[in-house]
């Protein structure tokens, strides 16, 4: 279940939130109504719990507007306040929906038990909202009572601050002078009906209560790009209280232009020293303006101008003032909301009755009508269909007996995920005109494009009764926009992208990785004695070369990946979100390799290479036309190297791409010929010091006799994809070395092999585990797979199924270096594992921070409150074994015992184990 925690103060917000989560709750946060509403409306709660007193929108406003929304209104809300205590605050609340009032400070499981009630009635549908007096109607009466509880509890607030502030007698009474304003202006906004009005209300109000010198009010014209007067009042500036209208892009410029161009507030205690104001400044003098504040206006969320007010005294806005403008501006906007609302409703009631003499002329036009037209009503959520016209059967192959009471949904077919469905639904939902464009099936199943119009229909009360669907069949308008497109951006030879595709590709992919830091390449391929093939044979030979070449490009590279035929013998292959540089030359090396494969056509073979260039986003260029004309560099530079290999645009990347290629080759050479090797490093059990568990080690001994260290070659082997055969070798080594040791000695040893995250995401791991454990004998519970925890996280719902099918073989499931990677502890209760080993960084630390002991002692009894063992890894010191054996940790692993062993030190270390272990 989730809450959502609205409260101005963090201290409050941090109560509530830790409550909440103790009791396994998700929780959000806002700081004040508007935030909240936000929030809310992208991700709906199952419950909120606000405060009342806060800035921008206090709780009341809230609730009002809570209720008022269609998507949040069924939403249980609670007052949670310590401010507003009276019986009249509660009557408050619970007439504009409060479904609880509760005062603050509360006991917490008499709290949550409260808050577990409301949201089992809601669960259950028995949440009534309380039922409301006669006189909580109309809206303005409603929020005439919310403002004088906002101003009672300000009043309260100022008095507080009044006794404690030292400040001038000037300011406390310009102080209240604004706060009188306020209450004006409320008051104007609840009795005053007609938008101008209010306006030059407003004005008059802030001059002659406020203490301004001038108000002003303008509004924005978007298309003219300028700002013009509404209403004004107050002496000093004929010059801005005039009639010329204020443009938004002038280099020089006023408050008001600053606050619309901005879209926030521009506030300055100081015009004098105000330089962006420095060309008005003899002005400003003269009309004794000395600061100045302009504030936004806007209607249904979008900018339409700003109210401007200047004050004669420097310094004028302190906190206080500043927000009690701010509220004047808020107030005001939400007051032209409500003009522009009740002005709609009107228009729409005359539009309904203009419609009425025309109705008749309407229906005989209906039957008439080219397009499909459908009618549905809204009496339930199916929407029926209650009237079709003759174009809609012709379109649809329906007649109008077959669809009359169904949803029209059933033109979908099974193609329900379609992009414009959201909008649709969004549409009905919110009973609005709007307009789509669908796949549907007609009756035989034929697929036809619908340009799909739906409006609402009222009725004399303005309520929505039925939706009209207007139906145009736009299938051959389609047909040719998609031959168009695939002319635009298909190669007509190979089917690969199009120059014109690559381009765009290049250039969204680069605006992409500016945003978020990443990399890009471009590799550019150019096949090697092409022309002469094609010379030589003709192109009927050459283009089937070209097409086999294509369907090779394609194939190596990955779906994220942009392949493109540029010319007669060029290829290039766009690669996007680069981690490091390497990806681009394990792609080259892949693509070589490919193409390289003995190729027949026209019942010829042959045998073709390429060289490949590689420019790389943002280290060589950062635009299409340079990083393209780059890689054709690179690729003329591996030609000059003999043809047949890779070359980067950057002579560092390429000293760089020699070495990985050498140890690439060396590495699969090395696996042909039995280079790699295992080592053991034993896993003590602290209960019994006896070695219970060991790790198996992957080492790579080159011919030369020399160890290659993990940390080269297994990256490597990752990205390659070599990490899937090793992986299989390890796994299969380690069970036939376990279960040979089992034999041999009679000691029932669990062996751990480790996962990479390309080995875990492989499509046919548990079949691989299932196919070694028979062919080597060694029992499921003999085998423990170490995962860690980043390549768990990476799908966390993909994993758990993953790791299900693992733990119904039988095998243990550990996760590796615990701690250091999301640490999401709430897929704990989701993962079937058995075992948290603490990274080596914390066991290390264990004895010298406190921190990393606080760590690794949270982390051993996590596990056994979860049932599972720990492992702490990287033990050196007795220091280290001491703490760790003191908060039960269950084994130990690290070379104060032992450093990895060969398989004979190993046997040789079991068989000096005083008495065989009978059982793990």
């Amino acid at each position: 279940m989730r809450v959502l925690v609205v409260d101005d103060r963090l201290d409050n917000r941090y109560l509530l939130v830790s409550l909440f989560k103790g009791h396994g709750f998700q929780v959000d946060e806002a700081r004040h109504g508007d935030e909240a509403l936000a929030k809310a409306r992208n991700l709906p709660p199952d419950l909120v719990v606000s405060d009342l007193l806060m800035p921008v929108m206090d709780g009341y406003s809230l609730l009002r507007q809570w209720r008022a929304d269609d998507q949040l209104k069924a939403i249980p809300f609670v007052v949670y306040t310590a401010t507003y205590t009276q019986e009249k605050d509660r009557k408050l609340a619970l007439e504009l929906g409060a479904d609880a009032f509760v005062v603050k400070p509360t006991d917490p499981d008499d709290f949550m038990a409260q808050m577990r009630h409301i949201l089992g009635q809601a669960q259950a549908g028995t949440l009534k909202p309380p039922a409301l007096s006669p006189d909580t109607e109309p809206s303005y009466k409603l929020y005439s009572e919310v403002l004088v509880r906002k101003l009672e509890s300000t009043s309260i607030e100022l008095q507080a601050r009044i006794e404690e502030l030292t400040q001038s007698q000037e300011h406390i009474q310009r102080l209240n002078r604004l706060y009188a304003s306020l209450s004006e202006t409320n008051q104007a906004i609840v009795h005053i009906t007609d938008p101008d009005e209010l306006f030059h209300r407003v004005c008059r109000i802030a001059v002659e209560c406020g203490g301004f010198s001038l108000a002003w009010i303008g509004l924005l014209d978007k298309a003219r790009g300028d700002i013009r007067l509404k209403a004004s009042f107050g002496e000093g500036a004929s010059w801005f209280a005039g009639e010329q209208p204020f443009y938004t892009n002038d280099a020089l410029r006023l408050p008001v232009q600053f606050a619309v161009s901005d879209e926030q507030i521009f506030l300055c205690n100081d015009l004098a020293n105000c330089s962006p104001l420095d060309a008005y400044r003899e002005l400003l003098d003269k009309a004794n303006f000395r600061s100045a504040a302009s504030l936004p206006l806007r209607l249904k969320g979008e900018l339409i101008g700003a109210i401007t007010l200047f004050a004669a005294q420097k310094g004028f806005f302190d906190d206080a003032l500043e927000a009690l403008v701010k509220e004047i501006a808020g107030d005001l906007s939400y007051a032209l909301d409500n003009f522009a609302k009740e002005q709609e409703r009107r228009e729409s009631e005359e539009r309904l009755k203009a419609s009425e003499a025309a109705n008749r002329l309407n229906a005989r036009a209906l039957e008439a009508s080219a397009n499909g037209v459908m009618i549905c009503d809204i009496e339930t959520n199916k929407y029926p269909i209650r009237h079709v016209n003759p174009a809609f059967e012709r379109i649809t192959g329906y007649s109008g007996v077959e669809v009359l009471g169904r949803d029209p949904g059933f033109l979908l077919g099974k193609d329900l995920d379609q992009p414009g469905m959201v909008e649709l639904r969004s549409a009905i939902k919110d009973r609005r005109e709007t307009g789509v464009v669908l796949r549907n099936y007609q009756k035989d199943g034929s697929l036809f494009w619908n340009e799909l119009t739906m409006a609402p229909v009222v009725d004399d009360t303005g309520t929505v009764t039925h939706f009209v669907g207007v139906i145009n069949d736009i299938t051959e308008r389609k047909r040719y926009e998609a031959q168009l497109e695939r002319q635009y951006n298909e190669d007509a030879l190979t089917g690969l992208a199009s120059r014109n595709l690559l381009r765009d590709r290049v250039n969204q992919a680069i605006a992409f990785a500016a945003h978020q830091h990443k990399k890009i390449a471009l590799l550019f391929i150019d096949l090697d004695g092409f022309k002469r093939i094609n010379d030589s044979l003709g192109h009927l030979v050459g283009d089937a070369i070209l097409c086999a070449i294509a369907e090779r490009v394609r194939a190596t590279t990955s779906d994220m990946d942009t392949c493109a035929h540029l010319s007669a013998d060029e290829f290039a292959v766009l690669l996007t979100d680069l981690v490091r540089p390497q990806r681009a030359l394990a792609v080259a090396n892949d693509l070589l390799l490919a193409i390289n494969q003995p190729l027949t056509a026209a019942g010829r073979q042959f045998d073709m290479t390429a060289s490949i260039g590689i420019s790389l986003y943002p280290e060589d260029c950062r635009d299409y036309d340079s990083l393209i004309g780059n890689a054709d560099t690179a690729m003329h530079h591996a030609k000059e190297a003999g043809r047949n290999t890779v070359r980067f645009y950057a002579a560092s990347m390429n000293a760089e791409a020699l070495h990985r290629l050498n140890l690439d080759s060396r590495l699969r050479r090395a696996i042909d010929q039995n280079e790699l090797l295992l080592h053991y490093q034993p896993l003590v059990r602290v209960s019994t010091g006896r070695v219970t568990d060991a790790e198996a080690l992957i080492r790579w001994r080159g011919s030369d006799g020399k160890f290659i260290s993990p940390v080269d070659f297994i990256p490597l082997a990752e990205e390659t994809g070599l990490i899937i055969p090793i992986g299989e070798w390890v796994l299969r080594t380690a069970c036939a070395q376990t279960q040979a040791w089992t034999q041999e000695i009679g000691v029932v040893l669990r062996i751990a092999v480790n996962l990479s995250a390309r080995q875990f995401r492989a499509k046919d791991l548990v079949k691989t585990v299932v196919q070694v454990l028979a062919d080597t004998g060694l029992p499921a519970s003999q085998l423990k797979l170490e995962i860690t925890e980043s390549a768990l996280m990476e799908d966390a719902a993909k994993a758990a199924s993953i790791l299900l099918e693992l733990k119904r073989l039988g095998v243990t499931v550990s996760i590796d270096d615990f701690g250091t990677g999301y640490s999401s502890l709430a897929y704990l209760r989701q993962f079937p594992i058995d075992q948290l080993k603490i990274d080596r960084a914390f066991v290390q630390d264990v004895t010298r921070h406190a921190d990393s002991a606080v760590i690794a002692k949270s982390v051993v009894e996590l596990a056994s409150q979860l049932r599972l063992e720990t492992v702490g890894e990287g033990v050196e010191t007795q220091e280290q074994q001491a703490f760790l054996q003191s908060v039960g940790c269950d084994l130990i692993q690290g070379y104060l015992f032992s450093r990895p062993l060969p398989a004979e030190e190993f046997a040789a270390l079991l068989r000096a184990q005083m008495q065989p272990i009978a059982s793990v």
